[in-house]
């Protein structure tokens, strides 16, 4: 071979094994975005071991702060779903459009779907919100949107976890502490545990700020069958790093009550 067939070959190789970078990035800020959940949760339950562990991983995957997310997981029990303290979970890839669901072959897990819980969420909210950039999650149980009430979106959450897979959200003593100033007309911090009607516990929040002062309302209701559902309902959105777009969240903490309470939601 002459020398310029070398090269060319050689050209080849490198642009055959070039990796995505893109691709690369996008799946690594996921990963972190979940493991800085778990690492919050454990946080909250003062498990240092699992602190070790996961915050070890989260080096790996960047710097954005997280949002709100759900209590931490049952030792032993297998889920798909993110488990965390119900804080700043880390910022996702941003999305241009309104995404659609995965396939239902490429979801993980059992229970709803995110196309089913997004049509049972449009059915629960007010007329005239708008809901947009659907997280394109790959475990069922798990709905995140920004949604709008006409005064500016918000990242919104939902997650069903079936029995078993976390462990009872309950108010920590002393409340969490704000990580940077607290938006000028913000909500206090607050927890409150319910006992419902049907027997279901409930745990009701207003949740600290980060340093960006992104919080939000963070509401777990346990069945008494153990089916948890929680939802997360911010005062910005999280497209790269997070956006307040207002002093409080939408609605109210009786209105997502409401919301998490429905027995539309199921798994």
């Amino acid at each position: 071979m002459t020398d310029e067939q070398i090269v060319e070959l050689f050209d080849k190789v490198v642009r055959d094994i070039n990796p995505q970078v893109d691709g690369i990035i996008r799946r690594a800020e996921l990963l972190g975005r979940r493991r800085r959940v778990r690492r919050r949760a454990a946080i909250a339950a003062g498990n240092a071991a699992a602190i070790a562990v996961v915050a070890g991983v989260s080096l790996v995957v960047g710097t954005h702060h997280a949002s709100l997310g759900p209590a931490r997981p049952v030792a032993g029990a297998a889920t798909g779903h993110r488990s965390a303290r119900p804080t700043l979970r880390a910022s996702r890839s941003p999305s241009p459009s309104p995404s659609p669901s995965p396939s239902p072959g490429a979801l993980t897990g059992g229970g709803m779907t995110p196309a089913h819980m997004l049509v049972t969420l449009r059915g629960l909210l007010p007329a005239g919100s708008v809901l947009s950039d659907v997280f394109p999650g790959t475990a069922r149980g798990d709905l995140e949107v920004d949604y709008n009430d006409g005064k500016g979106a918000v990242d919104l959450m939902i997650e069903v976890f079936p029995p078993g897979t976390i462990s009872q959200a309950t108010c920590p003593d002393p409340l969490w502490t704000d990580e940077g100033p607290r938006p000028a007309g913000a909500l206090p911090v607050s927890c409150a545990m319910r006992t419902l009607p049907g027997g279901g516990v409930e745990r009701d929040a207003v949740m600290y700020n980060d340093s960006y002062g992104f919080y939000g309302y963070d509401i777990y209701d346990t069945r008494p069958d153990g089916v948890t559902v929680f939802i997360q309902v911010a005062n910005g959105t999280l497209h790269g790093l997070p956006n307040v777009v207002r002093a409080t969240p939408p609605g109210s903490m009786a209105q997502w009550e409401a919301v998490v309470e429905s027995p539309a939601w199921h798994v």
